[in-house]
């Protein structure tokens, strides 16, 4: 029988790991890789396993995912994050398509719940990723959003876009989980940006929020999700204003900002002496 190994790549993941790895127990082995969390996720995922790796905090954490693929045994590879679920449907049928020996590469939909509600909009369903794969045919770059490319030879499928066979996202609970994740991944866009060599325009700014918008709400329909695709479409637009003033900020403050103000601070006291 073929083996199939889940990878979970965590870090501060209390509030949702039990219930991704409850539904991973059909797997024949739970890889999780933990990036110095300072809550209970490493107590609970010991319940389910006793394969426990610990990797450095990085601000880029998918590019570690290639480390956590690494310590994998079988040669089947499902990589899931501790907010997604794989239905029983899907399961069975990943099995089904592992021991067929057909293919190297599953695309799978994704049901994405945001602000409580699953987003059915082009911008987000079916939204398909691959996300079970031999190791062989796996390549993983340093791109946020785009870390994982496959081999040109490996035989990819599709599965239809159901909800059944698609991982069940439990994104962003609220505004406020937003915001912390779209600090950390515009901070990483920003650098992808400077380290290619782009300067901050207004060009570049209104191009790539105007463009969200009509891209995201319109061309793909985001206002068939009511309010709250209108307000996921504004949290898009902010994600794309904050990459481009982040790379204002490291073309133009060369040095810490911090020893500027500590120095500056300094003068204030050198005034009482």
């Amino acid at each position: 029988m073929v083996k199939i190994s889940a990878v979970l790549l965590v870090r501060n993941e209390e509030s949702n790991i039990r219930h991704c790895l409850e539904g991973l127990q059909w797997c024949d082995e739970i890889v999780v890789v933990d990036m110095e969390s300072e809550d209970a996720t490493v107590a609970i995922a010991s319940e389910f396993t006793d394969k426990i790796y610990s990797h450095e905090r990085i601000i880029a954490f998918d590019i570690a995912k290639k480390y956590a693929i690494e310590k994998a045994s079988n040669e089947w590879v499902l990589l899931i994050d501790a907010d997604e679920m794989v239905p029983a449907e899907l399961a069975t049928e990943l099995r089904r398509i592992a021991e067929k020996d057909e293919v190297d590469a599953v695309y799978m939909a994704f049901k994405n719940f945001i602000l409580g509600e699953w987003n059915q909009a082009k911008a987000w369903w079916p939204n398909y990723h691959c996300r079970f794969f031999r190791k062989q045919v796996m390549i993983i770059t340093e791109r946020v959003h785009a870390y994982m490319t496959i081999a040109d030879t490996a035989r990819t499928l599709y599965l239809p876009a159901d909800e059944k066979y698609a991982i069940h996202h439990f994104a962003y609970r609220d505004t406020e989980q937003f915001i912390q994740k779209l600090n950390r991944y515009t901070t990483i866009e920003a650098k992808h940006l400077f380290d290619d060599g782009k300067k901050f325009t207004f060009y570049l700014f209104f191009k790539s929020t105007i463009k969200e918008f009509i891209d995201r709400y319109i061309r793909l329909k985001g206002y068939s999700d009511g309010l709250i695709g209108f307000f996921v479409t504004v949290l898009m637009v902010i994600y794309r204003a904050v990459a481009c003033i982040k790379l204002w900020e490291m073309g133009n403050y060369k040095g810490n900002i911090s020893d500027k103000y500590n120095g500056l601070k300094e003068d204030i006291i050198n005034k009482y002496k």
